[in-house]
């Protein structure tokens, strides 16, 4: 039987990170984050953590977001929600970049180009 639990550490985790990346980040590469999707695996040992970038373009090449400056901000993002949150065990968090959006425009291109 199939359990919820990791559903709804997603959701508190994406609150939580969204929050943190709000308030408490002071990099300016940082700010135009919004964070889409958390997507926690079943053992809830990792936490993957889908953005965008807003008022940019969608493009991953045009992000312009390192992916030490990621790492960096993943162990900083865990360390709070350590503090905020009672766990046994805090999920590694792991951001990756939301293409879903991208791919939907492409989609978009297509179709308008059939009519």
């Amino acid at each position: 039987m199939s359990s919820n639990r990791p559903d709804k550490i997603a959701d508190l985790l994406k609150k939580e990170v969204s929050i943190i990346l709000s308030q408490e980040v002071r990099d300016p590469r940082l700010h135009n984050i919004n964070i889409t999707a958390v997507k926690v695996s079943d053992d809830i040992s990792i936490a993957y953590v889908f953005y965008t970038i807003i008022g940019k373009s969608i493009k991953i090449k045009q992000s312009k977001i390192e992916n030490d400056v990621l790492k960096k901000l993943s162990g900083m993002v865990r360390s709070k929600i350590s503090k905020l949150i009672k766990m046994r065990r805090v999920p590694k968090i792991i951001f990756k970049f939301d293409e879903s959006i991208e791919y939907s425009e492409n989609i978009e291109k297509l179709l308008k180009n059939i009519n």
